[in-house]
């Protein structure tokens, strides 16, 4: 399987598109892109994939980070929905171990009958999930609950339903479905802005703009697949002109505080103040806390963070925990929106998250809204649509679920492991493998022939010189923030130690990208600008 992805390549995939008519563009690389990148590579079409920025930049990148089965859509009556997000979990936990890792949910009632309630919902979740469902919950009585989380309030614990959803990294494990996909043959470029949609004889004429060389070229498609996301209007109006808007933008933030603050071991779901269910999730050092749902009618770029959304979730926090945590215990945040579908009358949370796909006009085809756990299965539509309007039958048979990403399935990381040397350092031995699956053969193999490329990159605990190198050479990464929020993620989970890190590792990745003192420092201060802006927004709320 081709392991490189670099600078280079993505150069080379540029020129090759530009070079050919491809079968189908895809313009937008999040993980619904990233999806219909794979699944129409793997059926023989000629395919690109190209993002204004970098791949997972916008809602990918900025999820609950859960792979989880949708119960809450039992309430809506999205019976298909629930049972699709049900089975897809197995899916991913089969194709991305690394990236689909178990952990248990406690969701906490106050009452005897919300007891009946979420056991009634629990069982009919299971048996929607059938043989892939991830084993069967429990039902603890108040004393077990506090047992298994002792900050929880006493009197608002009548009763705990535990049950097990799993944890991902979703900016890698998108970037591990580009990746997938260009090792079967499709083309993929980030940082590469379709500017101009126009008619051509072949289909369609894409003006792209790299904005890596600030330079312009033409990219002819039999077929586009409009995967833009909360960009969605915006590539509608590059074809049709300003034809209305479809989508309803909806703001989530997330706001980071250290695990002692709040010491739990499950993902604890809460009750917000309007009725909603937010939670509390521990991931490693930190624990977190999502999310919110309303309406957002700025730029989708970076959303940024609103007091009035942090006091939300402090105070979901607070509902039932004994010693909550408060604003000036925030360390990090983030925040995306969702591309939703509009809805009259409808408030955020009530809007379905089920995939709309539409066709034309002309080669066309356009989805909008869809889950993260779904969206293996949201891209086999998509793809199934684009042989429509291309007036192709499927040749070739092709069952996605059962073809690894390229991190490897569990039996192929056991192989990797078995051959790999061992490190002195076991911790960051294990970091490695949960981290990039078989790919941290290689980084094991010249840590352990070169035990400096173990230091420290900038004094981060998660980043080391072998990895700099690694993503470079092998994950695209073309600017520090590419490096800060969406590979190694410290930006988004200890805002404080990113802003410290920030002038050293741009100095090393400029040294290996041939920056200029000036891009050194225009890189500096893009990323450290939106980290020190949206960390002193969260700590000014006022709880």
């Amino acid at each position: 399987m081709k392991t490189s992805f670099s600078r280079r390549d993505r150069t080379t995939a540029l020129e090759r598109a530009a070079e050919t008519v491809v079968d189908v563009a895809i313009v937008g690389g999040g993980i619904t892109g990233a999806g219909v990148a794979r699944e129409a590579a793997l059926r023989g079409l000629v395919t690109v994939v190209l993002d204004k920025g970098d791949f997972a930049c916008g809602t990918s990148s900025r999820s609950s980070k859960l792979i989880h089965g949708g119960i809450r859509y039992l309430a809506q009556g999205d019976i298909g929905l629930v049972r699709e997000a049900a089975r897809e979990r197995a899916v991913l936990r089969r194709l991305a171990p690394h990236l689909a890792r178990p952990l248990s949910v406690l969701v906490p009632v106050a009452s005897l009958g919300g007891r009946v309630k979420m056991t009634a919902a629990m069982w009919s979740f299971e048996r929607l999930a059938g043989e892939e469902a991830a084993g069967s919950h429990e039902v603890l009585d108040t004393g077990e609950a506090l047992a298994a989380e002792p900050g929880m309030r006493r009197e608002r614990t009548n009763a705990a339903i535990r049950y097990t959803e799993y944890l991902t990294d979703d900016a890698r494990l998108t970037l591990e479905t580009v990746k997938s996909a260009a090792a079967v043959g499709a083309w993929a470029a980030s940082y590469a802005e379709v500017v101009a949609i126009d008619e051509d004889p072949a289909g369609l004429m894409l003006t792209v703009r790299d904005r890596m060389g600030d330079a312009t070229l033409g990219i002819r498609c039999r077929c586009l697949v409009n995967a833009a996301g909360p960009w969605f209007d915006r590539v509608r109006c590059l074809q049709n002109g300003n034809d209305g808007e479809l989508l309803q933008l909806t703001r989530g933030i997330h706001v980071v505080v250290p695990r002692e603050r709040l010491p739990i071991s499950h993902v604890v779901i809460l009750r917000s103040p309007d009725g909603r269910s937010t939670f509390a999730a521990p991931q490693g050092a930190v624990t977190y806390i999502g999310t919110t749902d309303t309406h957002y009618e700025g730029q989708p770029e970076e959303p940024g963070v609103a007091e009035q959304d942090v006091d939300y979730l402090l105070e979901s926090a607070a509902d039932i925990f004994n010693e909550p945590p408060q604003a000036s215990d925030i360390i990090g945040t983030w925040s995306g929106v969702r591309p939703l579908l509009r809805q009259a009358g409808k408030k955020p949370s009530e809007i379905s998250r089920r995939d709309e796909i539409m066709v034309g006009p002309g080669p066309v085809v356009a989805v909008a809204g869809g889950k993260l756990t779904t969206y293996r299965r949201m891209s086999e539509r998509v793809v199934a649509s684009v042989f429509e309007v291309l007036g192709r039958s499927q040749e070739v048979e092709v069952d996605s679920s059962r073809l690894p990403l390229c991190g490897g399935d569990g039996e192929q990381q056991k192989q990797a492991r078995s051959v790999s040397p061992r490190l002195r350092d076991r911790d960051l031995e294990e970091r490695l493998w949960q981290t990039y699956g078989v790919a941290a053969a290689e980084l094991v193999r010249r840590i352990d022939a070169e035990p400096a490329a173990a230091e420290r990159l900038a004094d981060l605990a998660n980043l080391t010189v072998a990895e700099l190198d690694f993503m470079v050479d092998h994950e695209l990464v073309l600017t520090l923030d590419d490096l800060l929020r969406r590979r190694c993620r410290v930006a988004i989970f200890d805002s404080e130690a990113a802003l410290a890190a920030a002038p050293g590792a741009a100095r090393a990745l400029g040294a290996r990208l041939g920056w200029s003192a000036a891009v050194e420092h225009e890189q500096i201060e893009g990323l450290t600008g939106l980290v020190r802006d949206d960390l002193g927004v969260a700590r000014a709320a006022t709880r």
